[in-house]
């Protein structure tokens, strides 16, 4: 199923509502900055209804090949788009799908079978579809669904991956469920900053070109709400992270309702460190008057998304990446 034109045009509500971040307003501030950088890569709700909406075809073809006895559950919308913790515009859903019993029998099907074999099943229906790395990618548009065949097991779930390797050959732990409501606990319990400092630093990653996966930050971010609460502002919230990770890592971190840990290296700290003397130099142009250098320099940190004063806005920016 492709967008739905009627969905996309009705206006969305602002899905940046936290304490500090009001409607947008004309007041020339590295605060409204901030607000209008998060309104351009948070994605709005629309865009990730359209998106779960997207998967429904695929789901819908799955069932038809594999299907489960009636009222049992056979997917999970995952990844960054199941957890909302995307940047605008939207590039990939993950669908768990989860696999029949029949297919499963014995427990001895492994992951790069699986894998073979939903990509033979949706081949037939949908152009384009191909193995990538552990999932198979289903072309919807300007969306890609990525398609993770998985197993229950333990109050969790197997899916195609090279680390924590189970009995049956290719699959590790994960616990899409588990993360989500981890994610959205914490987000109540601080007023909805860390999801605000993930997109943040996620928006980094990319601009930056940053060496460590976003599932690490996302667990990093969790970990540095967890031990004290932190300054509310966005711009000292970056700083402190930034000052904070580099003593935390290297580290293990466990994500919640798996059963390894996750491994976080230093090979990021070069760009950490670099990004930390940056913000101090954005600090030194507000304390001068400068508002403009210092939106500059948190542009060069965040990307392009982040406005400075005096351009010419920035065009919406669309639900999905073409």
């Amino acid at each position: 199923m492709l967008p739905n034109p009627n969905l996309i045009r009705f206006p969305a509500a602002d899905p940046v509502k936290v304490s500090g971040f009001p409607k947008a307003e004309p007041d020339v501030s590295i605060g409204a900055c901030f607000g209008a950088f998060l309104r351009r890569v948070v994605p709005s709700h629309t865009a990730y209804s359209v998106a779960r909406g997207v998967c429904d075809d695929v789901i819908a073809v799955l069932r038809e090949t594999m299907p489960h006895p009636p009222g049992v559950a056979d997917h999970v919308i995952a990844g960054a788009v199941g957890k909302r913790t995307a940047l605008a515009p939207l590039r990939v859903a993950d669908l768990l799908y989860i696999l029949p019993p029949k297919f499963t029998a014995g427990g001895a099907i492994k992951a790069g079978d699986a894998l073979k074999t939903v990509a033979a099943m949706l081949a037939p229906q949908f152009a384009g579809v191909a193995l990538h790395g552990s999932g198979v990618i289903v072309p919807r548009g300007s969306l890609w669904v990525k398609v993770l065949p998985s197993c229950v097991h333990r109050g969790a779930f197997l899916v195609p991956g090279a680390a924590t390797l189970t009995r049956a050959s290719g699959w590790s732990v994960s616990n899409p469920i588990a993360e989500a409501a981890t994610l959205r606990l914490t987000d109540s319990l601080y007023g909805g900053r860390p999801r605000l400092l993930l997109t943040a630093l996620k928006s980094w990653r990319e601009a930056s070109k940053v060496p460590i996966a976003a599932f690490a930050l996302e667990l990093l971010v969790q970990d540095f709400y967890a031990s004290a609460p932190r300054a509310f502002e966005i711009d000292k919230a970056l700083t402190e992270f930034w000052a904070w990770s580099r003593l935390r890592t290297p580290c293990r971190l466990t994500p919640p309702g798996a059963q390894s840990a996750v491994e976080i290296d230093t090979a990021w700290h070069g760009k950490a460190k670099a990004a930390y003397w940056r913000v101090t130099l954005a600090e030194h142009h507000l304390k001068t008057g400068k508002i403009i250098d210092a939106a500059v320099e948190w542009r060069q940190l965040l990307g392009l998304a982040f406005p400075v004063p005096g351009e010419t806005p920035l065009k919406a920016l669309p639900l999905f990446k073409k």
